[in-house]
């Protein structure tokens, strides 16, 4: 039977030898006293080596950081993928947590965020949305702040923008006219509301599967009712260059609903003629061949300088436009402001039933300047190719 031994008189354990073979002899070195990395010189062949030990290793570097999300974290929303940007934010694809429902949110962008100016216009934005419920203009579902963003909540909309629609469909003058007449009848709900969008154009109107239209981006929108405040806190000319009336380039807070008006004649001969109605321009019917003669009366209504002279609403651009497509009897518009001798006008608006408007002579618009170019006009005088009217 072995005798028990005390352990403090056992010897202490010894280090396992750490060896390394030379590289040039493949002599085995001890390398126990080395650290990995260390060099090491071999005692046959005098060669240094670098020591590569296991029980030596350096410890493993930091796990990489995690990628950021590219979308914002916003409180009560699951976001999906950005579907559009613009000059004061973004829109993302969302899903409204508390009812599962898909919507869309524009998101101020940090450097706009930063600027009081551009918070309170996005809040004006909110506020002239919250004012309209119609089927022709995106409703406002939400608004406020998460996650450090300012958003504004939107019911989304499957579509594609008026512009990118017409240039892929090449729609027939009937078929604009229906559209048209649908952006009309939203414009005249919302001006009826005293609501004015100041910055109408193609790329700001939805076109869906089923040919509805829907109006969206109200940033630059103003109230105009007597008693209130303008959103548009500012002289400042705001909006589209292209498209902008010329008493919203001069004093952009007197601008009322009849600026909408001139940039909708703005809208409607660019989706019909494929161009810009910029400096002395011939009217529709010289362009596109076989075009009904009332869209220049329409359209140069539309277009002409003095506010005064335009339509009196947007009702009755959408009941001309009905007539046009042939889906309602015909409202004439109002008479036209008379003007003074020597200036342009001989364009008459006609309802179904009556004459074509005659052309005698040279039919033009004054030309005006501002800032450096010329303001439209309308004129026979140009010679261009006729497009042809798809039917």
């Amino acid at each position: 039977m072995a005798e028990p031994t005390d352990a403090k008189s056992q010897p202490p354990p010894q280090k396992k030898r750490a060896v390394q073979r030379c590289p040039n002899c493949d002599i085995r070195c001890d390398v126990s006293c080395f650290v990995a990395g260390a060099l090491a010189r071999c005692g046959h062949c005098n060669v240094r080596f670098e020591v590569q030990r296991e029980d030596s290793k350096p410890p493993p570097p930091p796990a990489p950081k995690q990628p950021e999300s590219p979308f914002p974290a916003l409180d009560g929303f699951l976001v999906h993928e950005r579907i559009g940007q613009g000059g004061m934010g973004e829109v993302f694809r969302c899903t409204r947590v508390s009812d599962n429902k898909p919507v869309a949110v524009k998101i101020l962008t940090p450097q706009m965020a930063a600027v009081p100016d551009y918070v309170r216009r996005f809040g004006r934005e909110a506020a002239a949305m919250a004012q309209l419920d119609h089927p022709g203009i995106v409703r406002l579902v939400g608004r406020g702040k998460a996650g450090g963003h300012v958003f504004i909540a939107m019911e989304l909309i499957e579509g594609t923008s008026l512009r990118l629609w017409a240039h892929k469909n090449r729609p027939t003058a009937r078929q604009l006219a229906k559209l048209l007449a649908q952006v009309a009848h939203a414009l005249a709900y919302a001006h009826a509301r005293a609501v004015v969008h100041r910055d109408l154009k193609p790329d700001n109107v939805l076109v869906t599967a089923d040919l509805r239209t829907k109006v969206l981006d109200f940033g630059l929108a103003g109230l105009h009712s007597e008693g209130a405040e303008c959103l548009t806190q500012s002289h400042v000319a705001m909006g589209t260059a292209n498209y902008m009336a010329p008493e919203q380039r001069k004093d952009a807070k007197r601008a009322d609903h009849r600026a909408d008006l001139y940039s909708f004649g703005v809208m409607a001969y660019e989706l019909l003629t494929g161009e810009l109605p910029v400096g002395r321009f011939p009217p529709p019917t010289k362009v596109v061949s076989g075009l009904d003669a009332r869209w220049d009366a329409l359209i140069e209504r539309c277009l002409e300088l003095e506010p005064a002279a335009r339509p009196h609403s947007a009702l009755e651009l959408a009941h001309g436009l009905e007539a046009l497509a042939g889906v309602a009897t015909p409202l004439a518009l109002a008479p036209r402001t008379r003007r003074k001798a020597g200036k342009s006008g001989i364009w008459s608006w006609l309802g179904i039933g009556t004459a074509v408007a005659v052309v005698i002579g040279v039919v033009s618009l004054r030309v005006a300047q501002d800032h450096g170019s010329h303001r439209p006009s309308l004129t026979a005088a140009r010679a261009a190719p006729k497009k042809p009217l798809r039917r």
